[in-house]
């Protein structure tokens, strides 16, 4: 039986993917560029992380082993929300590469944030709601909260400068 207080390969990745893979770029984009916008550095590595890499690795996770997702999360048993899972996943993978792309294809990137701030903000809504958590699920619905939180911050802080 897992540890319900160690931290596993999952937790790790979204910390990475949420958080230290992006504050090191952001800090790295402005050491490089210090009169580049921080709103928009921060804005770029924050989806392109958060959005892309997460999504992607999340997809295929679903994709190729729902059964993660279905039982780490939801503590569901039957095998036979696999499909729903799976699609879950392909969905994922999509928007995760918009995320990806949205490093090289600067257009891509408002459309990546605005799908990744509503996803991860009805994520967070459908888990909240939820009375019983497990340990997983808690983690699931503070992330989805503060990536929605990280994407929007840059984006609002910047139109308000506008």
């Amino acid at each position: 039986m897992k540890n319900q207080n160690k931290m596993g390969l999952f937790e790790i990745s979204v910390i990475l993917f949420f958080y230290v893979l992006p504050m090191g770029c952001i800090l790295i984009d402005r050491m490089i560029s210090p009169d580049t916008d921080l709103w928009a550095v921060m804005i770029k590595w924050f989806v392109f992380f958060g959005v892309g890499l997460r999504l992607v690795t999340c997809g295929m996770k679903q994709a190729i082993s729902p059964g993660f997702t279905a039982k780490a999360i939801f503590e569901l048993e039957d095998s036979k929300s696999y499909p729903l899972i799976r699609e879950l996943g392909f969905a994922n993978i999509c928007t995760g590469l918009c995320g990806i792309l949205s490093l090289v294809y600067i257009n891509f990137r408002i459309t990546a944030l605005f799908i990744g701030s509503i996803y991860y903000g009805l994520a967070f809504l459908q888990h909240a709601i939820r009375k019983e958590k497990n340990n997983t699920e808690l983690f699931v619905t503070l992330t989805d909260l503060s990536i929605v939180l990280e994407l929007l911050l840059p984006f609002v802080m910047n139109t308000i400068k506008a």
